[in-house]
């Protein structure tokens, strides 16, 4: 009987190290410079992944980087396919109804872009009756609906790359995204055809408090490692010196 209470103890110390030793599943969308994105040779990249890793690594947790399109992003964790999203996803209380999230790990403003030529100033008189674009399901186009309403048009994209295609062939007369990904657009656009405009496009009502990982709402043990992980990264700098192989301004939260 002592043989097999000391064979069971031993098993389920195996188990619970298993268990541990489990890859943390991480999505993003790999569409979203220079946060994520996909190179050439199909591996996923950018911001958000060497941070991912990072955490990963304050956790002792392997984990492993997956791309899903935005719009199936949420889905796919409450359908369990992967554990967690790092995908610029800001916390919005609506978003906040369906999962849960850690505390957040960067705080990113908004930026209008318009074409070089153009009148508009990202003043609001200026967007007035004009159509705006916005990646769809982001809080980028929930701030053109609250703040615009009928006086301009908004038009989605399903991904980030071809609202800029659309805002450089003239199709529209602004688009909205963070600033950083406006920044990368303006500086890596040969041609000079666009431009950021207006100040930083701030509102916490909308933005929410900051951008922070997606988790399913009873993962609360997944939640106390990545917020404690979270902390790690900022407190010693890690964070910042991630962020600054990306964009040219501070992120901390």
């Amino acid at each position: 009987m002592k043989r097999l209470a000391l064979g069971v103890a031993a098993l389920l110390c195996l188990s619970s190290t298993v268990y541990a030793a489990a890859p943390v599943r991480i999505a993003t969308e790999g569409a979203y410079p220079p946060f994520n994105f996909t190179q050439p040779d199909g591996k996923v990249a950018g911001l958000e992944v060497d941070l991912a890793n990072a955490l990963c690594e304050r956790m002792a947790r392997p984990c492993t980087v997956m791309v899903q399109d935005w719009d199936g992003i949420i889905p796919g964790l409450l359908a369990r396919k992967y554990d967690a999203i790092m995908a610029t996803m800001n916390i919005t209380p609506e978003r906040a109804k369906a999962i849960g999230f850690s505390t957040p790990y960067m705080v990113v403003p908004a930026y209008f872009v318009a074409p070089a030529n153009s009148a508009v100033d990202g003043s609001p008189g200026s967007l007035r009756g004009k159509t705006i674009g916005a990646q769809i399901s982001t809080t980028h186009s929930r701030y053109v609906e609250t703040h615009f309403g009928g006086a301009a048009t908004l038009k989605t994209y399903d991904t980030a790359s071809n609202l800029l295609a659309d805002l450089k062939a003239g199709r529209i007369d602004a688009a909205i995204t963070t600033g950083a990904t406006a920044s990368d657009w303006v500086k890596s656009d040969a041609a000079k055809s666009i431009r950021l405009v207006g100040q930083p496009v701030i509102d916490p009502a909308v933005f929410g408090p900051g951008i922070g990982v997606g988790l399913r709402k009873e993962d609360a043990e997944l939640k106390a490692a990545f917020d404690a992980a979270i902390q790690s990264v900022v407190k010693d700098g890690t964070l910042a010196r991630i962020a600054a192989r990306y964009v040219d301004f501070s992120i901390t939260p």
